[in-house]
């Protein structure tokens, strides 16, 4: 059976993933469940949960972070990681406005952004460079990203 682009999608996007899962085990993180993420907090050691709720969205939904990650000297406040992969293009150029608005007033926390596949617009992907600033830290490639990371700067 043919696989949908949608789902095409969803498994690169996994890849990615996958990609930063690795580098945060590399760098000494352990993986907690969103549910316990908090309490775990107070072992004072590096962790991160996937898909944990942070807030609040521009919409007043329920607003979910893709990574967020803990550290007792690097990260004592803790640091989000938004991963966006597009391979080919879509509509995912419409959907950082949304991201971007909901990290600078609905999150309490940091965030980076990992955005790579190539499919977005060159135009999107320099706006949201223009974006940075204290709560959007970062927008990174997965090599840029990786030279971050073995800096020690996760």
């Amino acid at each position: 059976m043919p696989k949908t682009s949608g789902t095409i999608a969803n498994n690169n996007g996994t890849n990615l993933e996958v990609f930063i899962e690795n580098l945060l085990a590399k760098h000494g993180y352990s993986p907690i469940h969103s549910n316990k993420f908090e309490a775990a907090r107070y072992l004072q050691q590096p962790i991160y949960s996937k898909q944990f709720m942070v807030g609040t969205s521009i919409y007043e939904s329920d607003l979910f972070c893709d990574f967020i990650l803990y550290h007792p000297e690097k990260h004592p406040l803790c640091l989000v990681i938004e991963s966006k992969w597009q391979e080919s293009k879509g509509s995912v150029d419409e959907k950082y406005p949304y991201l971007v608005l909901n990290i600078k007033t609905k999150s309490p926390y940091k965030t980076v952004l990992l955005l790579d596949g190539s499919g977005y617009r060159p135009q999107a992907e320099k706006w949201l460079r223009g974006q940075v600033d204290d709560k959007l830290l970062h927008v990174f490639s997965m090599a840029e990203f990786q030279k971050w990371t073995n800096k020690g700067k996760i």
